[in-house]
Order: structure tokens, then C-alpha cells, then sequence
């Protein structure tokens, strides 16, 4: 009997000492907002997205937002855009306009392409348009290497891969941390 219960607890032990429970297990490595931003901006790289529709590199990008950062990005705007003071007594804001976010009350103004980093936001000026000197007009996300990932006007919708274009560029915005869930 000694013998029999002797191998049994041998038998637990090795048991136990070989399982890892749930509470005690290492978490594994959450990604970060920029690192969800990217994944998941790159399934559309040269799909389409709202092909015949211009206009829409507003659009695509806060779907990127949503899906990687939550709801709140569906209709989040400023009021006080960077190119506000280019922008004619006319000119409208709207969730829809590539300036809607360009705000440092969402996060960090970043001036350089050098600067940039992967998953912050870029924002380009007159890349169409009969707009005043100035204004932004295009938006895409920073993937790395001088490159953003952004759905062009000009090709009938399909989302691209491209270097920055220095001529255009703007600035960037690093999105506050506490803005994605």
C-alpha cells in the first residue's frame, strides 16, 4: 500500500510539475496600436477599396483606425485643423477630409519624414484640387523606410505601397496611446 501511494504522489508530481497552469502562464507579447495599425492596413495593398469613388483616402484610412484602434475613430474629428488658417470661409470640415485628424489633440505632430514612424499618420498637401497652398488633401499611414500605404485618388481607388512624396509631404501624427483600446 506505502508502495502503491508512493507512486502515486511520484506520479502527481511529475504531473504537476510539468503542467503550466493558465494564472501562471507567460502572456504572450501584445502588439502594439502601431504594430495593429499596419497589420491591418497591409491586406489592402493593391486592392481596391471603393473603386470609381474619389476621394476616399480619408475613408480607408479611418476604417484602418477602427478596426485596429475601436469605434470612437469612426467619426472622431477637430475642429481646429494644422491647415486651418489655408482654408477658405467656404471650405468645410468633416470625418471625411484628410485634415480631420491633423490635431495635436490627438496626438504628436511630426515634421519630418525622417521622423515618422511605423503606423503614425501622414498627411500630404495639394495633391489635388483647386485648394489654397497649404492645405492637406491626402492621408496614409507610415509602414517604414521613406513608405506609407494609403488609397489613391487618382487610380480608380486601389490602395498603394509608395514612397512619401517629399514635394507633398506635410507632416505626421503619432497617435496618443490612450486613443487605441
Amino acid at each position: 500500500m506505502k508502495m502503491k501511494r508512493f507512486v502515486c504522489c511520484l506520479a502527481f508530481s511529475f504531473l504537476v510539475a510539468n503542467m503550466t497552469p493558465i494564472a501562471f502562464a507567460t502572456p504572450s507579447a501584445s502588439k502594439t496600436a502601431p504594430e495593429t495599425l499596419i497589420e491591418a492596413a497591409r491586406p489592402w495593398k493593391d486592392k481596391l477599396y471603393r473603386q470609381g469613388q474619389g476621394e476616399q483616402c480619408m475613408n480607408w484610412t479611418r476604417e484602418i483606425l477602427v478596426k485596429a484602434c475601436g469605434a470612437k475613430f469612426a467619426t472622431l474629428q477637430t475642429q481646429t485643423p494644422w491647415d486651418m488658417q489655408f482654408l477658405g470661409a467656404d471650405d468645410e470640415l468633416g470625418p471625411g477630409f484628410a485634415n480631420s485628424l491633423a490635431s495635436e489633440e490627438f496626438g504628436e505632430k511630426i515634421d519630418t519624414i525622417e521622423n515618422l514612424q511605423t503606423g503614425d499618420l501622414v498627411f500630404l498637401r495639394n495633391t489635388y484640387g483647386d485648394w489654397s497652398e497649404g492645405v492637406l488633401t491626402h492621408v496614409g499611414l507610415y509602414v517604414a523606410d521613406g513608405q506609407y500605404i494609403h488609397r489613391m485618388t487618382s487610380n480608380n481607388g486601389y490602395v498603394r505601397l509608395e514612397n512619401i512624396p517629399v514635394e507633398s509631404f506635410d507632416s505626421g501624427l503619432r497617435l496618443s496611446p490612450d486613443l487605441c483600446e
